[in-house]
């Protein structure tokens, strides 16, 4: 009978030791350990166990709160790695934590990355304005040489005044014949302007560099104008190429059928109204690709028939219509 009465006892003191231990532990010793407790956040307990462990190294529930630490920060730690922001989290909560050497580096990696990272996207915007640009540029170059085959086409097709000095010229004609560099320069009954208009094509994923080479001529006869030509090694085919952005290469037949038939519609259009009449037409035949016959004026387009020859638009009076 006297056994129940120790046994209960027994029971109610192992049930109260706990609590008895914070009246029997040091005042700070047990309001380091009550912070762990007590905190709301994980980082709030972090920083508390890591204080308590630093500044208790006898404590008395030093075990407890190291088995829970010894758990809980490396989780934390793998949570956090992956950003800037975690990572400076981490130092926040333990600046001098098992990781934090590890957080502070980790930190310079990813804002190094990050400067790298920004960099990079600078040079590739460089980079592509680059493209940009240079893909502008050769657009602009290829407007222009269609442009001015086209603006001489049309001017040598409009001279009025055949049998007479090139003083008697448009004076449009005059100024870019002889005053928009390169200036023509004549010899022995003959005026010559050469142009010389480098373009580019794309070409996978590059621009393919090209030039097109023209002579702009005055044939003359005792000073007066009698003929006009505008001539130039394959520029039918730079023509296309200009138009088209297609590459034309030497000994492509099909290709080179395709560039004459768009050059024909290129010069066509530069001659206007002027020779768009029936009765203009005239058949063409090889190596004529264009024959037009309107206002006392004969326009011949010719193709070379070989690499060595030119290709060339031809303008004369007719033989009628010279005085």
């Amino acid at each position: 009978m006297r056994a129940a009465p120790v046994l209960a006892l027994a029971l109610a003191c192992a049930a109260c030791g706990a609590a008895a231990q914070s009246f029997t532990a040091a005042p700070a010793d047990y309001e380091l350990y009550r912070r762990t407790r007590t905190a709301k956040t994980s980082e709030e307990r972090l920083a508390a166990s890591f204080s308590y462990l630093d500044r208790q190294p006898e404590g008395r529930w030093r075990q407890e709160v190291e088995r829970w630490f010894e758990r809980a920060e490396p989780l934390y730690y793998q949570r956090a790695q992956g950003s800037v922001a975690g990572l400076t989290a981490y130092l926040a909560t333990l600046p001098r934590g098992p990781h934090a050497k590890l957080a502070a580096e980790r930190i310079a990696e990813l804002q190094q990355a990050r400067r790298i990272e920004r960099q990079q996207d600078a040079e590739l915007l460089d980079e592509a304005l680059g493209v940009e640009q240079r893909l502008a540029d050769a657009d602009e170059m290829r407007r222009e040489v269609v442009r001015q085959v086209g603006d001489w086409a049309g001017r040598l097709a409009s001279i009025p005044s055949f049998g007479q000095p090139t003083s008697e010229l448009p004076h449009e004609t005059i100024h870019h014949y002889r005053v928009v560099e390169p200036v023509a320069r004549c010899a022995d009954e003959r005026c010559v302007k050469s142009v010389a208009l480098p373009y580019a094509i794309p070409d996978g994923k590059r621009l393919s560099a090209r030039k097109v080479l023209f002579d702009v001529e005055l044939a003359l006869h005792r000073g007066n104008v009698v003929r006009a030509r505008l001539a130039g090694p394959e520029l039918w085919s730079r023509l296309y190429e200009a138009t088209d952005r297609k590459p034309v290469a030497a000994g492509d037949a099909q290709a080179r059928t395709e560039a004459i038939a768009r050059s024909v519609q290129v010069v066509e259009s530069s001659l206007g109204s002027s020779f768009a009449g029936s009765e203009c037409h005239r058949d063409a035949v090889s190596p004529v690709i264009l024959h037009r016959e309107c206002r006392g004026v004969r326009v011949r387009m010719l193709a070379a028939a070989t690499p060595e020859s030119d290709d060339e638009l031809s303008v004369e009076p007719l033989e009628k219509s010279l005085p």
